[in-house]
């Protein structure tokens, strides 16, 4: 059984879930890496100047069975779960009225259903040890409305369809926001802490692919402190809500957007 903390960070193959992995794994806490490519999980463990243990479970959150699997292997190889990240999360752009069901359910499932439930999973062995921390990771967007024109190029007109949106995302992450207020609620008798961390503008590899050099001009202009946020700069807040220091912090959002969201 671990003497140290044990975290559990879903979606760690890349992007903001790595850098948090990272971040705790160099704080000396024990970390499941979870997400549905083994290779990228492999790349996240095998970085230098890790001084905690990893344990790597592909998996789809989105799937009852693995988030079952998730909870199991983690308490088998290190007998308890202290730290939860829900960090894993999906998206889609369609004009808005083609936007369909299929595509509605997806993000739900693993923006929401997902997270639920694993927090569902994880709490009995936090109750036991009158302890845990659990960070959701949901989106200025949470509650603020798109700006398409921030986006030059990305969210196409339709006359005939309409604009191009994401409203499953930004729906859910509405949901997660009110989630974590409500179950923290409910567990903050047995010692548990749930929070949530919004991320504004940051560069990660997947935005990379998508945000152009105007885009980002844009929005880091929008920016008071004049830039994207660095990947680990998640993960650095992570830490702190998700440490013995933060016992007095529960149903809150941490914005970590440079103040972007304030003018």
């Amino acid at each position: 059984m671990s003497e140290r903390r044990v975290a559990i960070v879903t979606g760690a193959g890349s992007g903001l879930g790595r850098a948090t992995a990272h971040v705790l794994l160099e704080s000396g806490i024990d970390c499941v890496l979870t997400g549905r490519r083994n290779a990228l999980l492999e790349e996240t463990a095998s970085a230098a100047n890790l001084t905690g243990t990893t344990l790597l479970v592909p998996s789809d959150v989105a799937l009852p069975e693995d988030r079952e699997r998730i909870v199991q292997e983690t308490l088998d190889r290190f007998g308890r779960i202290d730290i939860l990240v829900n960090n894993a999360g999906v998206s889609g752009r369609a004009a808005l009225l083609d936007y369909d069901v299929d595509d509605w359910r997806r993000v739900m499932r693993t923006n929401v259903e997902a997270c639920f439930f694993l927090c569902q999973l994880v709490l009995p062995p936090m109750r036991e040890r009158h302890y845990g921390r659990i960070v959701n990771i949901t989106s200025v967007y949470g509650t603020l409305g798109l700006n398409a024109a921030l986006y030059p190029g990305m969210f196409a007109d339709d006359e005939k369809r309409g604009p191009t949106r994401q409203p499953a995302y930004h729906t859910s992450k509405g949901a997660l926001l009110n989630m974590t207020r409500d179950l923290a609620i409910a567990v903050a008798r047995w010692g548990i802490t749930v929070n949530s961390l919004s991320p504004g503008m940051f560069l990660t590899e997947q935005a990379k692919g998508i945000v152009n050099d105007e885009v980002i001009a844009s929005l880091s202009a929008m920016t008071p402190v004049g830039r994207f946020g660095e990947p680990r700069e998640i993960g650095y807040a992570v830490r702190f809500l998700a440490s013995e220091e933060a016992a007095f912090i529960t149903g809150a959002e941490l914005r970590v957007d440079g103040g972007w969201s304030i003018w």
